[in-house]
């Protein structure tokens, strides 16, 4: 069954395969696009701005992801050309490198409004139609945060947590809307974290110089991929598309690659 799917940013590592492997399907997704200046990269599908590609098409959607109206339009967008919206997929991940210490808290503060508010924004946007209509599903992709410490990338790995947290209780409190959520989580390092939509890096050069003299950056997760990022980006995507197929109400909560 052909349904519409908000992707909510195709300029990491997963959105991208995630969105074409979902066009590939037959299903109508769109892509979201900031309006800072990242684009996604379609090219290869054949597609430009707001045209269809594939089986049911692939299409961009502009948003500033900072501003509840800017996304508010582009939900309305979304459903006034697609009759609804039927799957959101939460694909924007900030990521930062460096000790925590060396970050502002105005950093933090945007990392949390990137990683966390904007998908409230999002949510709230698009959970009255999906309430009235009694139908609808919520994705989140993210890097697993279960496995302790995140030495020099604790600020991004505390946004995955709060969005797990968040996505357990809409999961909960959704459910009697006829509407599932599911949490999913890879392997970070697997999909190409540097390229993800932004990564922020220290505000403060002294403080971070300073941890460099003395401890080791144990930051090498993208050296020690056993798989090809490329191909493990596909398998999330072939994970994402088996939960949209499952049937309503029997959904994980979570699923773990």
């Amino acid at each position: 069954m052909t349904k519409t799917i908000f992707v909510t940013e195709g300029a990491d590592g997963c959105g991208e395969y995630i969105a074409r492997a979902l066009a590939d399907a037959g299903h109508i997704v769109y892509v979201g696009k900031g309006q800072d200046g990242i684009e996604v990269e379609l090219a290869s599908t054949g597609a430009d701005d707001n045209t269809e590609a594939g089986h049911q098409g692939l299409r961009t959607v502009t948003f500033e992801a900072l501003d509840q109206h800017s996304i508010a339009a582009a939900v309305r967008t979304i459903a006034d050309e697609a009759d609804g919206i039927d799957v959101v997929i939460y694909t924007a991940s900030p990521t930062t490198y460096g000790p925590v210490e060396s970050f502002t808290p105005y950093q933090l503060s945007q990392v949390y409004d990137m990683g966390v508010l904007s998908v409230q924004r999002i949510t709230r946007a698009v959970l009255p139609a999906m309430r009235e209509r009694r139908d609808g599903l919520l994705i989140w992709v993210g890097a697993n945060v279960d496995r302790g410490p995140a030495p020099f990338t604790g600020p991004g790995h505390a946004v995955g947590a709060a969005l797990r947290q968040l996505a357990t209780s809409y999961a909960a409190e959704l459910s009697a809307f006829g509407i599932d959520a599911t949490f999913l989580t890879y392997n970070p390092g697997q999909t190409q974290e540097a390229s993800t939509a932004w990564s922020l890096q220290p505000g403060d050069s002294e403080t971070a110089r300073a941890y460099k003299q003395v401890v080791k950056d144990p930051v090498t997760l993208l050296e020690q991929c056993s798989l090809d990022s490329a191909t493990y980006a596909k398998k999330v995507a072939e994970c994402v598309s088996g939960i949209i197929d499952a049937p309503q109400g029997a959904r994980p909560a979570h699923v773990s690659i």
